[in-house]
């Protein structure tokens, strides 16, 4: 399996006492193209990093993969990890949820044109909007992270 998913990096949000969250354990992919520009995925909800929810018996790449296809169409080649946030906060249906992210670069190879998810729109940013955009704070510090780890290269 790709990453260390028992490590648990920063975390965000406040976490409530006397309150029982959920788990929700995510894998996103943070891509650059050549301009240096970050992929986003605009969608009734806001901005978030391509990826989703890992599902029952998927491993961080299996998962990657799905979720890539199904909001973008692009096959990826998975490169580092970035590493693992979490972040604690209420659903817009009010459920209390501690969002575990595992975060990976991933370069955009071959568009298959099996896009299923149709309300996902895929977006170029500068870094520095991206970061802005980005609806969830444990996704933007993955960015941040990683443009970090692209300066070290």
């Amino acid at each position: 399996m790709l990453g260390n998913p028992l490590y648990e990096g920063p975390v965000f949000g406040e976490k409530l006492s006397g309150i029982e969250y959920g788990e929700k354990i995510g894998v996103y992919g943070i891509t650059v193209d050549d301009k240096g520009k970050i992929a986003i995925i605009k969608n009734l909800t806001g901005y978030f990093l391509p990826g989703g929810g890992l599902e029952k018996g998927e491993n961080h790449e299996e998962c990657l993969r799905r979720e890539f296809i199904e909001e973008t169409g692009y096959e990826i080649e998975i490169e580092n990890y970035i590493g693992t946030a979490s972040l604690y906060h209420i659903t817009k249906t009010g459920e209390y949820k501690k969002g575990i992210g595992h975060f990976y670069m991933v370069d955009l190879k071959a568009d298959t044109g099996n896009k299923i998810e149709e309300d996902h729109e895929l977006i170029w940013f500068e870094p520095k909007e991206s970061v802005k955009c980005l609806f969830l704070e444990h996704q933007a510090w993955a960015v941040l992270k990683a443009l970090k780890m692209e300066e070290k290269l």
